[in-house]
């Protein structure tokens, strides 16, 4: 009988437990202790959604810039979206640059 209620519970914490997708709420941390293809699927609904904005906004930019951006020190308290905020502000800004209009 003691058999049958210990061996559900340890399978419970044998078997790994599924792991949740990255959102864009989540921190950075989250971000960099994601598997590679978990941060690429994100990056690419972000490259996805932001395409037409801009063509070089593909998912390996998004990938590079938040890769980027969660390497400083003080972004770790910063939110995934608010990293992807910062790519896309600073490659508007770049495209607005005057050196583009030589």
């Amino acid at each position: 009988m003691r058999f049958r209620t210990v061996l559900p519970l340890v399978a419970v914490l044998i078997l790994p437990i599924p792991a949740r997708a990255l959102t864009m709420s989540d921190p950075l941390t989250a971000w960099v202790n994601a598997s590679a293809m978990d941060r690429m699927q994100l990056a690419t609904r972000f490259g996805k959604s932001f395409i037409a904005l801009n063509e070089s906004f593909t998912s390996g930019y998004f990938l590079k810039c938040i890769d980027d951006i969660s390497t400083y020190g003080g972004a770790k308290d910063a939110r995934i979206e608010d990293a992807m905020r910062e790519c896309v502000a600073s490659q508007q800004r770049l495209k607005g640059s005057p050196a583009d209009d030589d």
